[in-house]
């Protein structure tokens, strides 16, 4: 194809030299692409990600918003809300240079315990596809495009860089190529190929995927390797594979144009990459003589702040309240415990190369609780001790370029942990070599054994008080993703009595690469009587807020957790609250679903999920009951980890990790006999009751309407969220078709109206490879969850 440039002076794409078309395939460093110079391309960047832009250096220093992950924005089963959440994030990509945007992540959570699950929307491939396609046009409309991610089945991520997913058509096609296919209806302008293989093919080499995408879907974007995700130059170009990530350049650039001119990769398929860079460059202004788009008018810091407090607030769910616990009760003379590590350190995001470092310190649960409650006394308590790997608050770091006996840099950082894809201080790129030292003064706060970690990419030495105590190896360079997402790290002990002060230093050889980390921390003994403290003030109080769930290694890249059980320092602590006082609220600052056995034995659980940088006053605001928590949830809660779908199913000694072990995951797996969930999929309270009334449809065209009646029987106006799930011919298993979020006063009636149309009766025939809709009478259940008792059905024919 030629693209339409405009201009009569013009000179297509197929006429520029290989070289120059090569070239536009291929990335500069870290997070740029280099653009076509020779048809007015400049340089693109994209970066990451779905919970706000990264820092282009990787530097702790530079800030950015930080939005509710996307497990939060889900569970508030609101578009709108989500297209809004899309544009902040658009306006400050836009004012930042950024050209493309890493997200969203539309893979899904199949178990509870993917160490990236956070990232990602749902379960659900429907509730997946409706708000991911809402956050792409929001993005989209400040002129930055979205990259989709990860097509396709990156869902866990143990050996996600050689793992083989096996899956059969109809699941692919049904379930995780589904929001994928809504991105690209949404107009999405980028895809980011997985890591993994998917039926023994490497996704960027995976022709079969990448033709459903562009051939079937009619794809006109860009499609990008994950980060050194790119194997091999001719299979990954032949497939459909138009941008390799990072640069420089390994096998697209200089290697493509070679393999063109050795006829190894047609000129055409060359052509067609270039041109789509192209493309993009004019969508997103980055082309001479094409304008950016006109984008509307960035929020205000207040609209801002209102935006990330409400987002917060409508993807917090209400799991559970006994006996009308919240909101809290307010006024003068009475007194609130805040307790939990969470309380006082909260957990925002997980720990992948996404991670954002807000303009100012966010507001911790405990901060705004103090402030939201004026007239009452506020005792705060963590009540148990942090149990990951603690960064240093300063470090002295001096990188030494290779052969070099004095620093070419030296600078004083507020972190122990450094990834860089790029420049390195002192030392140059990644690939260079030399070596980096870090210094820190550490004054123990107790008496006891205290652990220091150090690992990274490179050969480290770890000295305390000029004595070495600890060595780390480079680690295989194949690994070498994984390591940096993981942080791995070798540990010692120290003993150490209060007020003793040590020199720490790591010296580490970097081993030429692309890309390079340094890891470097500590975890203190858990100081003595902080259990007891907390139950004290818990006897004391009137009211017992407890914020427990995750800390910043809980959730990352290459990692994948193993239960869903809280750490046991903090279920002790859970244990003693509760049975001190019965009107403990429990928040759960997690990603992902976290074991409930206990709820029983406290007042009331809330799910805020990793909210952002407003949690702490949003969560204020809604225990005080200024805001109502709006949440559904948009994963299945179960009542042991064995209930999970895919419990106890891991990879094969081939790598393989069979998908038709598990289906259906999702909702489904807990209907038709299947387990009984703790807590189903759409379930969430609020602060006011419901009641669903009459149902109808009705039939407009190729589209089916449901129109239902709710009546808010509380005290309070309220939202909620009308669900409708259909189930074909023959099926004993429902699946969400549609949903829309209500509002409604006190005591009033309205009327939700969902349209269906017919796609969401299609079902995939893999014998005839097409979609069709099978004859018959098909079913809607129409309710506030997935098993829901009160649900009422209808019957369409179809």
């Amino acid at each position: 194809m030629t693209v339409d440039l405009g201009r009569e002076t013009d000179v297509p794409v197929a006429a520029l030299p290989v070289e120059a078309r090569a070239a536009a395939t291929a990335g500069v460093n870290g997070w740029t692409a280099h653009g076509l110079p020779e048809a007015g391309v400049g340089e693109l960047t994209l970066l990451d990600g779905p919970l706000g832009l990264v820092s282009r250096t990787m530097d702790e220093r530079d800030t950015a918003t930080l939005l509710p992950s996307g497990t939060s924005l889900a569970a508030s089963w609101d578009p709108d809300l989500v297209h809004r959440v899309g544009g902040l994030l658009g306006a400050e990509a836009r004012a930042e240079g950024v050209d493309v945007v890493l997200g969203p992540n539309l893979n899904l959570p199949r178990t509870p315990f993917s160490g990236r699950s956070f990232e990602m929307f749902s379960e659900d491939p429907h509730l997946t596809s409706v708000l991911g396609a809402a956050w792409i046009r929001g993005l989209q409309e400040h002129g930055v495009g979205a990259c989709a991610k990860h097509l396709v089945a990156n869902d866990t991520e143990t050996r996600r860089q050689a793992m083989d997913v096996a899956v059969d058509e109809t699941e692919l096609r049904e379930v995780y190529l589904a929001p994928f296919e809504a991105a690209v209806g949404a107009g999405a302008w980028s895809v980011l190929t997985a890591y993994n293989r998917v039926r023994g093919e490497h996704c960027c080499e995976n022709s079969a995927l990448l033709r459903v995408l562009k051939e079937e879907w009619g794809f006109d974007g860009v499609t990008v390797s994950d980060w050194f995700a790119t194997r091999d130059t001719v299979a990954s170009a032949r497939a459909g594979l138009d941008l390799e990530m990072p640069g420089g350049p390994r096998f697209f650039g200089p290697a493509l144009a070679a393999a063109v001119r050795a006829g190894d990769v047609d000129d055409a398929r060359l052509t067609d990459a270039a041109e789509r860079v192209v493309r993009l460059a004019e969508r997103v202004g980055r082309r001479a003589g094409f304008p950016a788009p006109h984008a509307p008018a960035p929020l205000s810091a207040a609209g801002r702040v209102e935006l990330l407090r409400a987002a917060a607030a409508a993807g917090t769910v209400l799991l559970h309240d006994d006996g009308g616990l919240l909101p809290l009760r307010t006024g003068p003379g009475r007194t609130l415990a805040v307790l939990g590590p969470n309380a006082v350190v909260p957990c925002l995001q997980g720990g992948t190369f996404a991670k954002v470092t807000p303009a100012t310190p966010p507001t911790t649960p405990a901060q705004a609780l103090v402030a939201a409650f004026p007239g009452a006394e506020v005792l705060v308590a963590p009540g148990s001790a942090p149990t990951g790997l603690q960064p240093f608050a300063e470090v002295v770091l001096e990188g030494f370029a290779p052969g070099a006996e004095t620093p070419g840099a030296t600078e004083t950082r507020p972190t122990s942990t450094f990834v860089w894809f790029g420049e390195i201080p002192g030392i140059g790129g990644p690939s260079v070599g030399g070596r980096v030292r870090l210094t820190t003064r550490f004054t123990a706060s107790q008496d006891g054994r205290h652990e220091l970690l150090v690992g990274g990419t490179g050969n480290a030495v770890l000295t305390v008080d000029g004595e070495p105590v600890a060595t780390w190896a480079a680690p295989d360079p194949a690994d070498v993703m994984g390591v940096v997402a993981r942080a791995d790290t070798v540990a010692v002990d120290v003993d150490l009595v209060a007020g003793r002060t040590i020199t720490v230093v790591a010296d580490v050889d970097l081993v030429p690469g692309r890309v390079q980390s340094v890891t470097l921390g500590h975890r203190p003994p858990a100081p003595p009587h902080l259990l007891d403290e907390a139950v004290e003030l818990a006897r004391r109080a009137d009211d017992v807020v407890l914020v427990l769930g995750d800390d910043r290694n809980a959730s990352r890249e290459s990692a994948d957790r193993t239960t869903t059980h809280l750490p046991e320092g903090q279920l002790a602590l859970l244990r003693a609250v509760a049975a001190a006082n019965p009107r403990t609220v429990v928040v759960l600052d997690a990603g992902h679903q976290v074991d409930t056995s206990w709820a029983g034995d406290v007042g009331a659980v809330l799910v805020p999920w990793y909210a952002g940088e407003e949690f702490g006053p949003a969560l204020a605001e809604v225990l005080h009951g200024d805001r109502e928590p709006g949440g559904r949830l948009p994963l299945t809660f179960a009542r042991s980890d064995a209930d999970y779908p895919g419990y106890g199913v891991g990879l094969d000694d081939d790598l393989v990790l069979d998908y038709r072990r598990i289906e259906p995951a999702g909702p489904a797996h807990f209907q038709a006999g299947g387990p009984v969930p703790a807590y189903p999929f759409g379930h969430g309270l609020g602060y006011t009751t419901w009641r669903l009334g009459a149902v109808r449809t009705a039939v407009d065209g190729d589209d089916v309407l449901v129109h239902a009646e709710v009546e808010n029987t509380g005290e309070r106006p309220g939202s909620d969220v009308v669900q409708v799930y259909g189930r074909a011919p023959g099926e004993d298993r429902t699946r969400l078709v549609g949903f829309a979020r209500v509002q409604a006063p006190a005591g009033s009636t309205v009327e939700a109206t969902i349209r269906l149309p017919r796609s969401a009766f299609r079902r995939w025939d893999t014998a005839a490879g097409t979609w069709t809709v099978p004859a018959g009478t098909h079913v809607l259940t129409v309710a506030r969850s997935a098993t829901d008792p009160n649900a009422v059905e209808r019957e369409v024919e179809r």
